[in-house]
């Protein structure tokens, strides 16, 4: 797994946001409580990348804001894929859910 896809940073959504670093991490936890990659992976699974494409834009938006900065970057290379190949390769799915357990692990 490529390292520019598990980086994090807090302190830059703390500055960016003004609120507090345990705010931001309580979001990220209701981010990563959420269904956002299971609906992704869903409708993938079923061949509708257009609503594949959007759950992985709100996921990018949410690690954007967040500072999630990795799990942002994945989510747009994933979104340029569908954009650009109107294809999906399900390896980077499998990437995003290996990074968004670690999150998990580490936020939840």
């Amino acid at each position: 797994m490529e390292e520019k896809y598990t980086k994090t940073d807090i302190p830059e959504a703390v500055d960016r946001l003004g609120i507090n670093e345990d705010i931001i991490k309580s979001i990220i936890k209701k981010v990563l409580d959420g269904n956002e990659l299971d609906l992704a992976e869903k409708a993938f699974q079923e061949g509708d990348l257009a609503e594949s494409k959007l759950h992985i834009h709100t996921i990018k938006g949410a690690g954007k804001n967040l500072g999630l900065t990795g799990l942002a970057q994945l989510a747009l290379d994933i979104e340029t894929k569908i954009i650009e190949d109107s294809f999906l390769d399900m390896e980077l799915l499998k990437q995003m859910r290996t990074i968004w357990e670690e999150l998990k692990s580490e936020f939840c």
